[in-house]
């Protein structure tokens, strides 16, 4: 990274070890190491994405959505990080991603969500999904990125080497066939990947949240996710609120990256 990349504060610090489960005590939201399967769902459309999460047997926190100007300060203070770190020269890194998860990257050629990726290959820890897609990313120099164990002065998983993407990023997709020991990578079902991508990163300048959003969707929120955790279906009324919101939620921080 950078000379010219700023030191997080602590704001920035405390969320970043938050979102990567570094995370102690037991308030349901505080002590959550998997907040970020509710972080990063809130910012894909519609509630496939949750549903995904469930059927891997994944917990969706309601307690995340008791606090809105909560959670827009998570995102505020994730952006803010974003915007003092840059890569240094061009990096390498590798992800596991959910095929489902990766439809709507492909759809619309940039990350939706925050994207954990590793310098050291295709981590067999993130192969507990359903239907997966490996990805490589190429990050060329001054992109918008984290170096998680050189941003934080304790990094609970140094293994991982783990670069952080935000989201909006533009990207260029390649379809590339894999080699054997790719096919070898497999999803929680056994099955090999369903495909293989090059992804190189572009710039992006991300601004402050200038946007509101209200705070009516989080109730139905938390309804469609005590649903999902107990293996029914959500009411559509609740559904038709919560996405609506979302996508209120996407317009203010895409909005910040151009």
């Amino acid at each position: 990274m950078q000379s010219m990349n700023q030191c997080l504060n602590n704001r920035e610090k405390l969320w970043l070890r938050y979102y990567i489960g570094d995370v102690s005590g037991n308030d349901p939201f505080w002590s959550d190491s998997k907040a970020y399967l509710v972080l990063n769902s809130l910012l894909y459309d519609g509630i496939e994405t949750e549903i995904s999460r469930t059927k891997e047997g994944k917990f969706l926190n309601p307690a995340i959505l008791d606090d809105t100007d909560r959670l827009l300060d998570f995102y505020d203070n994730m952006f803010s990080a974003f915007r003092k770190y840059h890569a240094e020269t061009g990096i390498i890194t590798y992800r596991v991603e959910r095929y489902s998860d990766f439809l709507p990257v492909l759809n619309r050629k940039h990350t939706v969500s925050f994207t954990s990726t590793s310098m050291g290959g295709f981590l067999d820890t993130y192969r507990d999904r359903k239907g997966i897609t490996l990805i490589k990313f190429s990050i060329p120099e001054n992109i918008p990125c984290i170096d998680v164990a050189e941003v934080l002065d304790f990094y609970a998983k140094p293994e991982e080497k783990e670069i952080l993407l935000p989201p909006f990023m533009k990207l260029n997709l390649t379809e590339i066939p894999m080699t054997e020991n790719e096919l070898s990578i497999t999803d929680s079902d056994g099955k090999s990947p369903v495909n293989s991508y090059n992804a190189v990163c572009s710039p992006v300048d991300i601004k402050e949240r200038t946007g509101n959003i209200s705070h009516d969707g989080t109730g139905a929120g938390q309804r469609i996710y005590n649903a999902l955790n107990n293996g029914l279906s959500p009411d559509k009324n609740d559904v038709e609120i919560y996405t609506q919101w979302k996508k209120s939620l996407h317009a203010i921080y895409k909005n910040c990256c151009t």
